[in-house]
């Protein structure tokens, strides 16, 4: 029995979901898994319903096909997309294909940016029903984590 036949991977277009497109095809490769790349976009002004699983702007289609273009999975590869919330529709379509993983960039937002913007990782991992890795995006000269400073355990005083 394979622990990981089936990995969904979210797709954005943007740099951090580019590095999470190159580890779940990797991760595909090394298990032998079908990868299903999704990108979930708003709703159209001109919202149909066919519209919600063909969207009206054929340059997405052309920006999801030409992700992983040249990728070894060949019939293992299945791109979609999907009209709605990114969040629900990620975890929509990981619970409706039965994925075994959710993988998916992050952007590492916090505080004030994190509030306006929310997050599409964050709503996935509460949501979804499978497990879900998430790659950020670190920036190179980002400095190293130190090492942790652990202090003896005092002995407890007796009066």
């Amino acid at each position: 029995m394979k622990i990981i036949s089936r990995v969904l991977c979210a797709t954005d277009f943007s740099d951090s979901s580019t590095k999470a497109v190159q580890y779940a095809e990797q991760l595909c490769v090394e298990t032998g898994a079908e990868l299903y790349l999704v990108h979930a976009f708003d709703t159209p002004e001109t919202y149909t319903l066919s519209g919600q699983e063909h969207p009206r702007d054929p340059r997405l289609q052309q920006q999801l096909e030409s992700i992983l273009a040249d990728s070894t999975l060949g019939a293992k590869l299945h791109r979609l997309q999907h009209a709605g919330p990114a969040g629900d529709v990620i975890c929509w379509l990981a619970q409706d294909h039965e994925c075994d993983l959710i993988v998916m960039g992050t952007h590492g937002r916090t505080g004030l940016k994190h509030l306006l913007f929310g997050s599409v990782a964050e709503h996935v991992l509460t949501h979804a029903r499978c497990p879900v890795l998430t790659i950020r995006d670190r920036d190179p000269s980002e400095p190293r984590i130190p090492r942790p400073m652990v202090l003896p355990i005092m002995a407890p005083r007796f009066m």
